[in-house]
């Protein structure tokens, strides 16, 4: 079993603090630009814009947290408490999804401007997707939305990748068809959703390849096992990976 020093750890915690953190401002930056939200933050938006005592983050929060209800559902005795963690996590976003959007709010400009929006839409996309890179990086725990894919991709031995498009495409669909119920038109869903669909992953791998190995280097991935073992005495304070 590797054990790493506290040094290690606590890099590797602020990595995936900030990796979140980055992926809650990329929602902010794609609501200020009014061109739609990323498929999986489609369906908090869409409810924070009807039930309006909530915030999107507090929404984030509540479905993020049916998705944990679905993998419960699915995978019913085989389900593990530490699943149970991604609470964490998910109240962790649905904070930084608010604190995102305040800040936004004050320091960029509300705009008709479709070229401005259109900037504001490919900084999201960028920031998402640098998110996505720093917070998978530690290992550490997986957002619900992905855990979910996860787990039907394990169960229906389907691809991951086929699972998650599928998924992505459900969640706009909800979002779609509960704005139209709501509104008469669509709110929340738009050419920006479509097009982050298809441009996270572009971002996401440019990033890889720019900065996977500098990030892995940061957080003791790939150091030789030597230098992160650690004696338990001396440290007084320990994590495995």
């Amino acid at each position: 079993m590797l054990k790493i020093s506290k040094k290690i750890l606590v890099k590797r915690l602020f990595i995936y603090c900030l990796g979140i953190f980055l992926i809650s401002l990329g929602v902010a930056f794609s609501v200020r630009s009014n061109l739609g939200v990323s498929p999986l933050n489609s369906i908090p938006k869409v409810l924070s814009e009807i039930f309006t005592s909530l915030s999107m983050g507090t929404w984030s929060i509540i479905v993020f947290c049916c998705y944990i209800l679905m993998q419960l559902i699915i995978l019913r005795r085989e389900f593990h408490f530490s699943r149970l963690l991604q609470i964490l996590c998910t109240c962790l976003f649905g904070f930084f999804v608010d604190c995102s959007n305040w800040l936004c709010s004050m320091i960029l400009p509300d705009t008709l401007n479709y070229a401005i929006r259109l900037i504001y839409l490919i900084v999201s996309m960028a920031l998402i997707a640098l998110g996505i890179l720093l917070y998978l990086a530690p290992n550490i725990l997986s957002m619900p939305g992905e855990g979910v894919v996860q787990v039907i991709s394990e169960k229906s031995d389907i691809p991951f990748y086929k699972c998650k498009i599928t998924f992505d495409v459900c969640a706009v669909i909800i979002a779609v068809f509960i704005s139209l119920l709501a509104f008469g038109r669509l709110n929340g869903v738009r050419e920006g959703t479509v097009i982050a669909t298809i441009c996270v992953g572009k971002f996401l791998g440019v990033f890889t390849k720019l900065f996977q190995e500098k990030v892995n280097r940061f957080i003791g991935l790939n150091v030789p096992q030597e230098a992160l073992s650690i004696d338990i005495a001396s440290e007084g304070c320990c994590s495995s990976k």
